[in-house]
C-alpha cells in the first residue's frame, strides 16, 4: 500500500491549510510507502513550501526502487509529526503486527493518535467493520480520520 501523488497532494494541502497544526501522532492502517518517483515527491513538497535540504533526511530516502520504497513515516517527518506508527500483519516498516479482522487487544492505544489513516488497507480486510472500529478507537476526540479509497469508473 502506498502514497501516490494524489495522497501526497491531499496531505500537503491539509498541512498548508493548517489542519495538521496539532498533529503530533499518526497511526496508519497498513505499512504505507511512498509510491511515486523521488523527483516528483520532492517537487510536490517544495511546491508546498517544505525544504528537503537536510542531508541526513535525503540519505534516509536514497533507495526509491519498488523493492525498497521509503516508509510514509518519512513524509510525516517532513510535515513535523514526531510520532508515527502503523499496523500491518506483515510487520514491514516497523509496524505493529496485528490482524485487522480482530479487535485490537491493546486498549492503552485508544484515543492516542491525532491522525488515523486508511490508504486502502481496510477494503482488503474481511471484517471491514472491525478495521474501521479500530480506527475510531485509536483516534483521539477531535482528531482526524483520513480515508483514501480507489474509485473505478
Amino acid at each position: 500500500m502506498g502514497y501516490g501523488s494524489g495522497a501526497v497532494k491531499l496531505n500537503l494541502e491539509l498541512w498548508q491549510r493548517g489542519f495538521f497544526r496539532d498533529i503530533k501522532s499518526v497511526m496508519e492502517m497498513g505499512a504505507q510507502e511512498l509510491h511515486l518517483a523521488r523527483p516528483q515527491f520532492e517537487q510536490l513538497v517544495h511546491a508546498a513550501g517544505i525544504s528537503t535540504d537536510n542531508e541526513e533526511y535525503l540519505r534516509s530516502m536514497e533507495d526509491w526502487s519498488p523493492q525498497a520504497r521509503p516508509s510514509a513515516s518519512k513524509f510525516f517527518e517532513l510535515l513535523g509529526t514526531p510520532k508515527y506508527s502503523c499496523i500491518d500483519l506483515g510487520g514491514k516498516h516497523e509496524s505493529m503486527r496485528h490482524d485487522l479482522n480482530l479487535p485490537l487487544p491493546d486498549s492503552e492505544l485508544d484515543g492516542q493518535f491525532d491522525l488515523v489513516t486508511d490508504h486502502c488497507t481496510n477494503p482488503h480486510v474481511f471484517n471491514i467493520a472491525e478495521a474501521y472500529r479500530t480506527m475510531h478507537r485509536l483516534c483521539r476526540s477531535g482528531g482526524i480520520l483520513e480515508f483514501i479509497v480507489p474509485l473505478y469508473a
